[in-house]
């Protein structure tokens, strides 16, 4: 037995022995009152001790089980995460080995190492491994639970502009843990964290002025900010405020669109109420199966609390009433494969599933992808066009059909051809990209809900290599939606130094650690990309390094070679 599972099973024995002796107790105690004898003051005394036997040791078990419960909503509550710091915060300096070790015990859930690994480096003034240790003692992870020594680390990583640790100590201030409950120090700490975009820390702003000051329009104005940054309590919220016309005129569209980002990125909230808008027709075309498919998953969120979750199960159960049993078993099959990092809806009415005829192909996901040769052969991520039925590159207006000509699953990549030419190709980098370098990505995110538009965004390489330090990826702070996968990361002279592949799965980490990882994006890089296009035949165009383009020219560059990748199952 490791010491791990030694310290859970520990407690439940002690928990199981008191329960046992408590049941004795009691049973001595109806004993002894169902004896005929007529009572003594001796045999009350007796039957009162054993009554207080008994509830001191049901105190004890009330105790010992409320303890872990606290620690787990503690854990589960706190903003900041182990997670966060694969971005630590904007501007914030690179991590240092105490901070990479860490992290790494952390994920393999040696808290103690987390701990000894960070624990002098806070002490001499480390910012992020002080905010470490506030989160070890917050959750009581390899350290006796403190609320008031995380409280401590948070202010010393706080006061030095962590914005992540700022944002813990807002959360204690705001709920009272370890400092005086006060609205007005969360407010400031939240403050100091959102200036930082720290999405998570302006949603819980906007949602601190909705509680104290009922002002729902710089609620909003708080709520938008971190929506636009894909957080997916935010988009909800927004939606909320725009299907009540609380702080903005009532639009139900609007709210439609909100909530299925939301829903979209995995929330609960966001499933159930777009699932109503869909089975009223609010905001929306009518449509049972899509209704059915949101209501479906948000019966199986563990988010979700018991009543809200019961409202969907009876929503489920209303609908596959009204449903045939193919489009049932349709439905019920992509809700099973549902995946939030990667389903996006299409331009054609917002959907993707549900009301589509059951005999052709529908459009299934979108992606991006860029010309890499005037040929017509373009390049996108594997996972964009593995197991789809047909291959569409949207040009303009028109959807034209493409052909997959090579893939290579491990890294990623797919080459696919056009049965015509095209006016412009990609450059790529001939040297690698630098630290802290800056980046632009292009692609078509969650496409025909933001627009149906390519999307510009910025950010940094914020790291040489990507999960579990894989070499062969970067790491980018450039804001990264589903639908992004496959398109073109440029540096500042318009060159190709990767292509988009993911973004950190969000929700995901948050049920696992209790923390939400903001701009924590990847990319294949680009030397990567080259060598699979010489291995498949394709030589792509180089080039080094010259004058220095504004964004908005590298935009209009990438204009020309960046296109929306097609799934249609």
């Amino acid at each position: 037995m490791s010491a791990q599972q030694e310290r859970v099973s520990f407690p439940m024995r002690v928990l199981f022995t008191l329960f046992a002796l408590d049941v004795c107790v009691v049973a001595l105690l109806i004993r002894h009152r169902a004896l005929p004898a007529t009572p003594s003051p001796e045999s009350r005394c007796f039957e009162m001790g054993l009554a207080a036997a008994a509830l001191v040791i049901f105190a004890a078990l009330v105790w010992m089980w409320w303890r872990p419960m606290r620690r787990l909503r503690r854990a589960s509550a706190t903003a900041g995460g182990i997670a966060m710091l694969l971005a630590l915060t904007a501007g914030a300096a690179p991590a240092g080995a105490g901070v990479r070790e860490s992290m790494e015990a952390y994920e393999r859930g040696n808290y103690a190492g987390a701990l000894a690994a960070c624990k002098e480096a806070a002490e001499q003034g480390d910012a992020s491994c002080q905010n470490i240790l506030g989160i070890l003692y917050g959750s009581g992870r390899g350290v006796r639970a403190s609320d008031t020594e995380a409280a401590k680390w948070f202010r010393r990583a706080a006061e030095q502009g962590h914005g992540y640790a700022a944002l813990n100590l807002g959360y204690h201030y705001e709920h009272g843990l370890g400092v005086p409950k006060s609205d007005k120090e969360a407010e400031r700490w939240y403050l100091l964290a959102a200036k930082q975009r720290i999405s998570a820390a302006e949603y819980s702003l906007g949602a601190l002025y909705l509680r104290t000051t009922n002002d729902a329009r710089e609620a909003l104005k708080w709520f938008r900010q971190a929506a636009r940054q894909g957080y997916p309590a935010a988009e909800v919220a927004v939606g909320l405020a725009y299907e009540t016309g609380n702080g903005v005129k009532r639009n139900p569209r609007q709210a439609a669109k909100w909530y299925l980002l939301g829903a979209q990125a995995g929330s609960g909230f966001g499933q159930l109420l777009i699932a109503r808008l869909y089975e009223r027709g609010s905001g929306m075309e009518k449509d049972p199966a899509e209704a059915y498919f949101w209501y479906l998953l948000a019966s199986r969120s563990t988010a979700l609390p018991q009543k809200e979750r019961n409202e969907a199960r009876a929503g489920v159960a209303r609908l596959k009433a009204a449903l045939s049993r193919d489009q049932i078993a349709s439905v019920e099959d992509e809700a099973a494969n549902f995946r939030p990092a990667e389903t996006t809806h299409s331009a054609a009415g917002g959907k993707t599933r549900g009301g589509g005829s059951a005999g052709g192909p529908r459009l299934y996901a979108t992606g991006s992808g860029f010309y890499v040769t005037t040929s017509g052969l373009a390049v996108t991520n594997n996972h964009v066009v593995a197991r789809c039925g047909a291959v569409r590159v949207t040009e303009g207006d028109q959807s034209t059909p493409a052909t997959v000509v090579a893939t290579d699953p491990d890294l990623d990549l797919a080459l696919v051809k056009l049965p015509h030419s095209v006016a412009a190709a990609a450059v790529f980098r001939e040297s690698p990209p630098r630290l802290g370098e800056s980046v632009v990505a292009m692609g078509f995110p969650l496409s025909g809900l933001l627009t149906s538009d390519a999307v510009v965004t910025t950010g940094i390489v914020s790291a040489l290599a990507g999960t579990h330090d894989n070499r062969r990826e970067l790491q980018i702070s450039a804001p990264v939606q589903p639908g992004n996968s496959g398109g073109p990361l440029l540096d500042s002279n318009g060159h190709i130094v990767g292509v988009v592949v993911a973004s950190l799965n969000a929700v995901s980490v948050a049920e696992v650690t209790g923390a939400i990882p903001e701009n924590v994006n990847f990319a294949i890089k680009g030397d990567e990309a080259k060598a699979f296009l010489r291995a498949h035949g394709v030589t792509p165009a180089t080039a080094a390094n010259n004058r220095e383009l504004p964004t908005a020219e590298i935009a209009e560059l990438a204009l020309k070679f960046t296109v929306r990748m097609e799934c249609w199952k």
